[in-house]
């Protein structure tokens, strides 16, 4: 008897969990809408009937890897939180932002919901796994714990991680934000219609199924879950590219990646002039459009921005850009993707439906077997603080509880 008393005392040292209601949040990069599905994704569909679930969910332009999960963090479109594509040029500095600190801090009054749990105090703890610009600090905070993306780190040693978390014996965690980098990865490769994909996507499916298995194991049913996407995909093929260094030679310079190119006119160049010859050229090809930024539709939500060049080009979808010619190159040349197949590539007006992300939320706050709909991206913010209990910042979300309660239990309203 004595001997069950010491483990007992060992594990309680070992381990705790967070007093505060506890939400674990995972994104699937590229999961579109259509891929909840009983024969493709058996285990994931099966959850349905004990989950709060989406139609699909409407997120923000560009629908892209980057943009969206700051979206999903900070609750804001793009021309507020500043994070306009996976790249973006610095018109001041004359230089192209990619991946890093710079990039996520348009706006250094942001506060991602990471840094807002971790404000709030009391022993609240966040831990964020390889989700896209969390290793920065925000207001001078950084997550209790944090692990920066590595796609060498299997799946299984990223919930494990997320799972000690959760049970530190000296700051438990009531906030994890997770991503995993499929199907996304795949479907670039191979098309969003491929074998392969439908492989990929079984993974993700079997990877969900051990994920809910390890909160089982480690008691920790009482975490809330929601699983998410940024975006969904289209296909494209190498005949559907548009050059548009034809139509403008070297009077400009483009950034960004297809299918949205900003535009800037060289020194000595009129805007004016350089957005005629693009307009010209879409009103021939009528399969992209460009805009100058004041004219540059509402529901983008990046006019306000300052950003944004003075001239954007978008293509339609399942065409793309001279610029994506490099990308096809990278998936032949390093992972093997045919010359002629189709690729993946997203990006496009979230109008379009095949650019729509996925949602499940299962847990004790919310509705079992409950179809919320049509959801927006921007929303998630809002319901992260609300299951967490956590005042909204002095920058308040685009977003609105408003928009997604209804999946809530009423208590939780």
């Amino acid at each position: 008897m004595k001997s069950i008393f010491i483990v007992l005392f060992l594990i309680s040292r070992s381990s705790s969990k967070s007093p505060f209601d506890k939400l674990l949040v995972v994104s699937y990069d590229g999961f579109r809408y259509d891929y909840l599905d009983r024969e493709l994704t058996p285990y994931m569909y099966s959850l349905k009937s004990s989950s709060s679930f989406a139609k699909h969910v409407i997120n923000v332009f560009p629908t892209q890897t980057f943009v969206n999960h700051f979206s999903i963090a900070t609750g804001l479109y793009s021309e507020t939180h500043g994070v306009i594509g996976n790249t973006v040029f610095n018109s001041k500095t004359g230089k192209l932002m990619r991946y890093g600190h710079e990039l996520f801090h348009y706006n250094n009054d942001i506060t991602p919901i990471w840094t807002l749990n971790q404000k709030a105090g009391q022993g609240r703890h966040s831990g964020v796994m390889m989700w896209p610009g969390s290793q920065f600090p925000y207001s001078n905070i950084v997550p209790t714990f944090i692990n920066v993306f590595d796609r060498g780190t299997a799946w299984e040693n990223r919930i494990s991680t997320v799972m000690s978390w959760f049970l530190h014996p000296k700051s438990p965690a009531n906030l994890v934000m997770m991503y995993i980098e499929e199907p996304d990865d795949e479907e670039h490769t191979s098309g969003p219609g491929s074998s392969q994909t439908r492989e990929r996507l079984r993974r993700v499916d079997k990877i969900t199924e051990h994920l809910f298995k390890s909160l089982k194991n480690n008691s920790l049913t009482d975490v809330n879950v929601v699983l998410l996407s940024d975006h969904g995909m289209e296909g494209v093929t190498l005949d559907r590219m548009i050059d548009l260094t034809k139509f403008v030679g070297d009077k400009a310079a483009m950034y960004g990646t297809s299918p949205v190119l900003h535009i800037y006119p060289n020194k000595g160049q009129s805007i004016v002039d350089i957005y005629s010859k693009l307009n010209e050229a879409a009103a021939r090809n009528k399969h992209f459009k460009v805009y100058l930024k004041e004219s540059i539709p509402e529901h983008f939500h990046i006019k306000d921005c300052q950003r944004t060049a003075p001239i954007i080009a978008v293509a339609e979808p399942t065409y793309a850009f001279q610029d994506y010619y490099g990308a096809i190159d990278w998936q032949i040349n390093n992972k093997g993707a045919p010359r002629n197949g189709t690729y993946g590539i997203h990006g496009y007006d979230p109008q379009t439906i095949n650019m729509r992300p996925y949602f499940m939320a299962h847990g004790p706050k919310f509705k079992e077997n409950f179809n919320a709909g049509e959801l927006r991206i921007i929303d998630m913010y809002p319901l992260f603080a609300n299951i967490l209990q956590l005042e909204l910042p002095s920058i308040k979300p685009n977003g609105t509880l408003a928009g997604i309660q209804t999946i809530l239990k009423p208590r939780n309203k």
